[in-house]
């Protein structure tokens, strides 16, 4: 397995307006685990606690009394990472909160992106749900679905104002939207940090884990193989068309790809249309490996059209 330059981990946090996500983040903070650094969209609307500030620089960074970076008003996502690590103590690990309205792609894309990975790794997507309000968010409007539908795992948050029945039914309509996520109920957003932090959701050797295959019994992995060189057209037009053009069929792929033309094996990892492609050290000329995660798929459909990738 090719081993990659260390990279500070980054995690999303999305959910809906009021879910939480602002008391996710101090829990984190508080926890004492680790220095973060944290990107938030305004500083007015961080809701960072007050009492961790300490000062705010010119390139908008606060320090907090425990260590940890804030980096706020920041247009642009991959200034503010780099600029996070710039300083002589940087962070051990990014957390990015989003807005309640948030699309998490478009960021996870960003962090995603060659340059941005030079130095970073999407480490997960968290997302943050009101287990007494989710019918209704879900109801009112489809962005709330949207966040949940790409976490890697989801926080199910104010579990001490709902019903028994509400927590049950708030984990049913969670477990519809995206059957592959770990849920972890919580009040107060007093979540264990090793549950959410280090997931390692975008890594290779990932796997759905838990008990998600006994809700969704359809929810498939499979693994497709070729001992010789692809072609880089095929390539292109297979990932279009089998993998990011299908984001209700297909969860996840990952996988190392020798492709003709390249000396080093190209990792491919996607998480629904949300895909990147890199250079790895391993040799071209081992065979390629790719695992998709879906719903429904015809695994015989996959195997043959993977073949046919192969240079002629």
């Amino acid at each position: 397995m090719p081993q990659f330059q260390k990279r500070i981990p980054v995690s999303v946090i999305g959910g809906f307006l009021g879910a939480g996500k602002t008391t996710l983040v101090n829990h984190l903070i508080n926890s004492g685990h680790r220095k973060f650094g944290i990107i938030v969209n305004e500083f007015g609307e961080s809701g960072i606690d007050g009492s961790l500030i300490e000062n705010v620089d010119t390139d908008g960074i606060a320090e907090l009394s425990n260590g940890c970076l804030c980096c706020v008003g920041r247009e642009d996502l991959v200034s503010a990472l780099f600029k996070i690590i710039s300083r002589k103590d940087k962070p051990e690990y990014i957390l990015i909160e989003l807005s309640g309205l948030a699309d998490p792609v478009p960021v996870a894309q960003t962090v995603m992106d060659p340059f941005a990975r030079t130095r970073f790794e999407l480490d997960g997507i968290i997302g943050v749900a009101d287990a007494r309000n989710l019918e209704q968010t879900l109801r009112d409007g489809p962005e709330g679905a949207i966040q949940l539908a790409y976490a890697s795992t989801i926080v199910l948050n104010k579990t001490d104002l709902a019903t028994p029945k509400q927590v049950e039914e708030a984990e049913r309509l969670i477990r519809k939207i995206n059957p592959l996520c770990q849920i972890h109920p919580t009040s107060k957003s007093r979540v264990n940090p090793e549950e959410v932090l280090h997931l390692r959701a975008f890594d290779l050797e990932w796997k759905p884990q838990g008990h998600q295959h006994l809700h969704m019994p359809d929810v498939q992995t499979f693994t497709l193989t070729t001992n010789n060189l692809l072609e880089r057209q095929k390539v292109n037009a297979f990932i279009d068309q089998y993998l990011i053009s299908r984001p209700d069929a297909v969860f996840r792929a990952k996988g190392f790809l020798s492709v003709k033309g390249f000396d080093k094996q190209v990792l491919y990892q996607s998480v629904r249309e949300i895909f990147s492609l890199e250079q790895s050290s391993q040799p071209a000329s081992v065979p390629s490996r790719l695992v998709v995660i879906g719903r429904g798929l015809n695994q015989f459909e996959y195997e043959e059209a993977f073949r046919a990738l192969q240079v002629r």
